[in-house]
């Protein structure tokens, strides 16, 4: 008589077909877990830097707050947000949304669908709405943080009774802030398809065309661009030997071009740029067109030569006055 072998327990192998769907629950719990405690971390952190901020002397707050974006973003979103700085510059946004990777809460990219209010000390609020607004912002314990803003089709509406804002519209802009060693600070914008309010010889320039523009520029000094408002601010920084140097920047508006190839620039007591910077101005005049300034008559008595209707000199601004070479072109920009 045979025996037969026994039949191996199936129960075994049927809980390997378990194992899988048993460790998916405990790492889904887990993350999920972790999700909500980094929101948790999130949300304390930001309520410290708001302190912080306010302490010293500036400002970050909203009237409601939104945590979202789970599993793998961190998303909030702030009603009536509100960041200012000590001397005066302040930015409003009745509806902001912030989103950050859950691995890396120190790089946050926002959006205002809606538009922001940007508010200039001493010269009154500016709205400003478009097809698209966005930021992002890092490194904010650097000086100027590392912060880049890009919009599409914006326009500039200053409030009634306020001072004019340069841009009125732009189709495309961008703005980027870095720090550098040496206590310095870069700044770069660019602007494509821009309507402006320029006055002086830039005005002049850009007239009613649809301009380009682009500066670049390096600011010494920039730890000591601090005060109680923007003038005292300006002032501590001209005081201890704030400069801007230009690296570039050009102004391109139909047939007239503007070209400052380099230079540095400072701020007098009365809050007055001044300094000297290299600067090429080209402005092409039409049979029978009226000579209406300097520059004009200048690039016709060039052209009726046959030569490029170019003018190269010094930019100069002194005593409150720019100096295009021996001609003066109008009041120098001011500052405050």
């Amino acid at each position: 008589m045979t025996h037969n072998d026994a039949r191996p327990s199936r129960k075994a192998r049927r809980s390997r077909l378990f194992t899988p769907f048993i460790l998916a629950a405990v790492i889904s719990g887990g993350w999920s877990y972790g999700w909500f405690w980094i929101r948790g971390q999130a949300e304390q952190r930001m309520d410290a830097q708001a302190a912080d901020l306010k302490s010293r002397g500036y400002d970050l707050s909203w009237s409601a707050r939104t945590f979202h974006g789970f599993p793998f973003r961190m998303n909030v979103d702030l009603t009536n947000a509100r960041m200012s700085e000590p001397t005066g510059w302040a930015v409003r946004a009745p509806i902001l949304k912030g989103e950050a990777e859950i691995f890396d809460l120190t790089h946050w990219v926002l959006v205002a669908d809606q538009g922001v209010v940007l508010t200039r000390p001493e010269a009154g609020d500016v709205t400003i709405t478009g097809q698209a607004l966005r930021a992002s912002i890092s490194h904010v314990t650097e000086y100027p943080p590392r912060i880049s803003v890009e919009g599409a089709k914006l326009t500039f509406a200053p409030a009634p009774g306020t001072k004019p804002f340069q841009l009125v519209s732009a189709d495309k802009m961008q703005l980027h802030t870095r720090s550098g060693p040496d206590d310095q600070g870069a700044v770069f914008f660019k602007a494509d398809g821009a309507k402006t309010a320029f006055t002086g010889l830039l005005g002049r320039i850009a007239q009613d065309k649809t301009a380009s523009m682009l500066l670049e520029t390096r600011l010494s000094h920039v730890s000591q661009l601090r005060g109680r408002n923007w003038e005292a601010a300006v002032k501590r920084w001209s005081e201890a030997g704030g400069q801007i140097t230009l690296q570039q920047s050009q102004i391109l508006a139909g047939d007239a071009e503007g070209k400052i190839k380099s230079g540095v620039l400072s701020v007098d007591s009365q809050g007055r740029v001044t300094g000297s910077l290299n600067a090429a101005l080209k402005e092409r005049t039409m049979p029978g067109q009226p000579i209406r300034t300097p520059e004009q008559a200048v690039a016709a008595a060039a052209q009726a030569m046959g030569a490029e209707p170019v003018i190269e000199a010094d930019l100069k601004f002194d005593n409150g006055r720019t100096y295009l070479g021996i001609l003066d072109t109008g009041p120098a920009p001011t500052v405050y």
